[in-house]
């Protein structure tokens, strides 16, 4: 059962990469694409763009791995059945660094963790995931629609999943030290056991990679011939440093690659490959961000 569902995996992320070669003129930008193996058990494969036209940089990632011991942060409470023989997590990872300022930085990820039977089938599992923005020039009209597309699309599966991801996405990619969340939110969900099977469950988390893609790409149509200065262009490295403090400090995807002995340039693809720190900021900056930060700590999803 479990190879049934890597491939399910491996279908989303190629289906994830046509969409962004899409975005993209290759001839212009750097392709990366490598299968890699962890001595544990199980690889993935990482497909990167970077120095194009429309990406400073962006990553596709898929990864299946398995072992013995449970790294600390698997959530692992909702599982009947102890790992005795083993785990097996599996996922892609979707980040989206474009060079125009005015598109928003976008990430995506979804991901399968299950208990190993004796045979090596999985009999137990979660599943987790979603997706959320974090714009520089934010405009109400794009924030407005990223939310109202991820509750049309969880609606079907319960009445209170949007309300509750939602609120999960604030909570979740908030960013302590700096009394602020990392972007205008939209849905985070994990240790999800509401499914009764597991081809269920693989066929929501199918459902939000769609979702994702449908909802950003309609902000990317409308945000892509927007002119911008050096200023502007400057305002986004700056800020994407605060998205580096938040996936190095306080992601636990992050820290389950690392506690996994997973591929650290793969688990690291997800920084933006320009970013600017400044101890001193212009009060051209202070003033743009005390706009966007009226609109980063609002609840969008009331």
């Amino acid at each position: 059962m479990r190879y049934e569902e890597e491939k399910k995996f491996k279908g989303m992320q190629s289906f994830v990469k046509r969409k962004f070669e899409e975005l993209e003129n290759l001839e212009n930008a750097s392709v990366s694409e490598d299968e890699w193996e962890r001595p544990e058990g199980g690889g993935g494969n990482t497909y990167v763009i970077s120095n194009g036209n429309f990406f400073d940089n962006c990553a596709v990632n898929f990864s299946s791995i398995y072992g013995k011991d449970l790294p600390s942060t698997a959530l692992a409470k909702t599982l009947k059945k102890e790992a005795k023989h083993g785990y097996q997590a599996m996922g892609i990872s979707v980040i989206s660094h474009p060079k125009n300022p005015h598109i928003p930085t976008s990430h995506m990820n979804v991901r399968l963790f299950g208990i190993l039977d004796k045979n090596g089938e999985i009999c137990d599992w979660w599943v987790g995931g979603g997706y959320d923005l974090t714009p520089f020039f934010p405009y109400k009209d794009d924030i407005i629609g990223w939310h109202d597309d991820a509750k049309k699309f969880l609606e079907p599966y319960g009445a209170n999943f949007y309300k509750e991801f939602s609120e999960n996405c604030n909570n979740y990619f908030n960013i302590p030290h700096r009394s602020e969340r990392r972007g205008i939110g939209g849905i985070f969900f994990d240790d999800l056991r509401d499914f009764p099977s597991i081809h269920q469950s693989v066929s929501f988390l199918q459902g939000v990679v769609v979702s994702y893609l449908n909802s950003y790409t309609d902000i990317v149509k409308k945000r892509q011939n927007t002119d911008y200065d050096k200023k502007q262009k400057e305002f986004q490295l700056l800020r994407r440093g605060r998205y580096a403090e938040f996936n190095l400090v306080y992601d636990r995807g992050t820290a389950f690659g690392l506690q996994s002995n997973g591929r650290i340039e793969s688990i690291l693809a997800s920084l933006p490959a320009e970013v600017k720190w400044s101890y001193k900021k212009s009060e051209d900056y202070i003033l743009q961000e005390k706009k966007l930060l009226e609109f980063i700590n609002r609840d969008w999803n009331v």
